[in-house]
Order: structure tokens, then sequence, then C-alpha cells
């Protein structure tokens, strides 16, 4: 089964308006999307679609309907020009609800040929105003470099401008560097966001794979009960630690054309697939 976990560690350093960094230990679900219905047979403790200790859940991801996520995906990056084969794979690197809540600051999609080739990765990334936006990579910059940390063999190095607006003490005009390592028995994603420019800030996930069993996931649960949580009580710490720091705030506005953009091609290909 390709289908795994990944136990590790999320670090966040920020080096303006102030310097300062965080951490936190984290499991990750890396779900091959067509073994969800081998993962819910053989895992006891998680389903798809229904209420378990652990569930993956399709309205929780790309256009938060119902309807296969893997399928919403493919025709996604299709549409994006980006061809992908019918006999392709795609796997997603997520957080699932726990106890049935989730929260989800980045999920990756790995889109591969059947042969293995990695086509693209679709970046879904949420704020905590219960918004997502998708960033398509599949076009590879220069040898990538991530701050004070060293860089995997074959990690690929991806850009793409912020559409989406996500932290109250960062201004629209910001563009995400994206460092993904070959996923396999280690897993390494940096993102190196710059501001007008400037470092701001990036976030590093490492993480050792698990196999995806009952066993295993009685484990991590044990070990990160409250995961989700964590997370969105460090966002949360950290924003106050920056208001307290006095750091520039900047409101929310009304959502950026490509969002509006997406939103349109997301209803579309919804449309096109319930006509068919």
């Amino acid at each position: 089964m390709n289908s795994c976990l990944y136990t590790g560690t999320v670090k966040h350093r920020r080096s303006r308006p102030n310097l300062h960094a965080f951490r936190y230990r984290v499991f990750m679900c890396y779900l091959d999307l067509d073994e969800l219905a081998e993962v819910a047979r053989t895992v006891w403790l998680f389903s798809v679609n229904r209420f378990n200790l652990v569930s993956f859940h399709d309205r929780d991801h790309m256009d938060r309907r119902a309807g296969a996520t893997k399928a919403k995906v493919m025709a996604f990056v299709r549409r994006m020009g980006v061809e992908l084969p019918e006999d392709g794979t795609v796997s997603l690197l997520t957080s699932c609800r726990i106890f049935g809540y989730v929260f989800n600051p980045i999920s990756l999609y790995y889109c591969h040929e059947r042969t293995g080739a990695l086509r693209a990765v679709v970046a879904e990334v949420g704020n905590t105003f219960g918004e997502q936006h998708l960033y398509l990579l599949n076009t590879p910059l220069s040898t990538p470099h991530a701050p004070d940390t060293p860089t995997p063999a074959g990690t690929m190095r991806y850009q793409a401008r912020k559409a989406m607006y996500v932290s109250p003490f960062i201004s629209m005009d910001a563009v995400y560097d994206f460092h993904l390592a070959p996923v396999g028995d280690t897993l390494a994603v940096g993102i190196v966001e710059h501001e007008a420019g400037v470092h701001v800030l990036d976030a590093q996930l490492w993480g050792r794979r698990v196999p995806l069993t009952t066993a295993t996931l009685s484990r991590v649960l044990l070990t990160y009960p409250l995961m989700t949580l964590t997370t969105v009580a460090a966002i949360h710490g950290e924003a106050l630690r920056l208001y307290l720091k006095r750091a520039p705030l900047h409101r929310q506005p009304e959502p950026s054309v490509e969002q509006r953009a997406q939103q349109a091609l997301l209803a579309e290909l919804r449309t096109r697939e319930t006509a068919d």
C-alpha cells in the first residue's frame, strides 16, 4: 500500500518585523486517493466520508463539496494545461479529521504518471477565515535553498504569487517559494515567503514514514491526541505575540481576481462533472 503516515516536526521562523520562531510536533497522512476504500477497510480507526477517530472527507478539499477528490484534482490540473493520463495517480499529503475536526494550513496533491514520474503538485492553502486557494506547481525553478535548512537531494523549487489573504501581518504583495523533496522514507517540505522582495518567514515540515495500520494510527493518536487544536493554538498564539509587539496589521481585502477566477473555474468543472 502506498498510503502511509509521516510523523515529525513543523518549524516556523519569522524574520520581519521581529525575529522569532516556534515549532511543534505533527503527524500527517499521505493518501493514495485510489486506495481510500482499502485504507478504510483495513484500518479500523480510519473512515472515508463518515465519522471515526480519524477520517478523510471529500468536502474538506478542492471545491468543498461531495464528489471524488481525485477526479476534481485531475480535472483541475488538466484545465490548467497539465497533461495527466487517465491511469495517473494522485497522492495527498494532509491532516485528516481527528474526532471530527480538522484545520489544514496546507495540503499537497502529488500528481504522478503511472510510471511514477511527477507531473505536477497542487498546493491547497487554507486560512483561519474558512477560505482556501489552489496553487499549481508544475514549473521547477533553479536549485532551491531554504534559509538555515539542509536541502535533501532531488528537492524541487516552485514559486507562486500570493493570491489569498492568510495572515494579517503579511500583505498581499508576497511570493511563495515551495521547496519539495521527493516523498519517500523521509518527508521534507519548505515554504519561504517574501514580501515586496524581502524575506518574511519560512516554514519547514520534516517527517519520517510510518506504515498506515490500525496499530500505528493508534500510537500516533496517543502521541498527538490534540494535534489539530495544537496547530490552531500555535497560529493564534503567534498572531498574539506579533500583535503585542505592535507588528503592522493588514486588513482582509476583498477576494483577489485570482480567487474569484478560481472559484468560477471550480464551479464550471463541478457543473461539467454533474452533466457528464
